[in-house]
């Protein structure tokens, strides 16, 4: 179960990412979370940075969707203004909600080989991906100081794991976790 808490990549935000690099993968659908990996809990709307970034990988030729654990307005609204397909209430780190989107919202059909999906959170993001067997990219939070209640929950449970994987995987936690847990507040 802990080794499926280990994202494939670490990069300090979604700017920073190296898009070219997974498209030489052959990764093509890219699955990422709404709060705190694209915008922190206290916007609602995406800025122009976002816009750009978006339209850099989408001319790359990545399908670009969003899948939420939120089922609140804002992914909707979100969702609609970034002109991006969605999956709200995903429930990750269970599968239901990644399957959906894969299978059902995504316009192409994928392999697991050509799918990835960033987020924030090891407890749901990244176990999400663990335990649907595709890649994964951990972002740090954009502002953690804006997470609500069951997301401060997660961290704190996020914590504990990460003790274990630097104990039990110590090279994996240096390559891939060590930047992360560093920073966490």
């Amino acid at each position: 179960m802990i080794k499926k808490m280990i994202p494939t990549y670490f990069y300090k935000s979604i700017y920073d990412i190296d898009y070219e690099g997974l498209y030489n993968d052959g990764i093509r659908l890219i699955l990422t979370d709404l709060d705190n990996t694209l915008i922190s809990y206290k916007e609602t709307m995406p800025n122009e940075k976002l816009f750009e970034l978006k339209k850099k990988i989408e001319d790359m030729g990545f399908e670009f969707l969003l899948v939420s654990n939120s089922r609140k307005t804002r992914v909707d609204n979100f969702a609609k203004a970034f002109d991006i397909p969605y999956v709200k209430f995903s429930t990750k780190p269970l599968k239901r909600g990644i399957k959906k989107a894969i299978k059902k919202v995504a316009k192409g059909n994928y392999t697991k080989d050509q799918v990835v999906i960033i987020g924030d959170q090891i407890m749901t993001d990244i176990f999400g991906a663990g335990r649907c067997k595709i890649k994964s990219i951990l972002v740090g939070a954009i502002d953690k100081s804006t997470d609500i209640g069951p997301t401060r929950f997660n961290r704190k449970l996020e914590r504990f794991f990460l003790k274990r994987i630097k104990k039990k995987y110590p090279d994996e936690y240096n390559l891939k976790l060590k930047e992360y847990g560093e920073n966490d507040n």
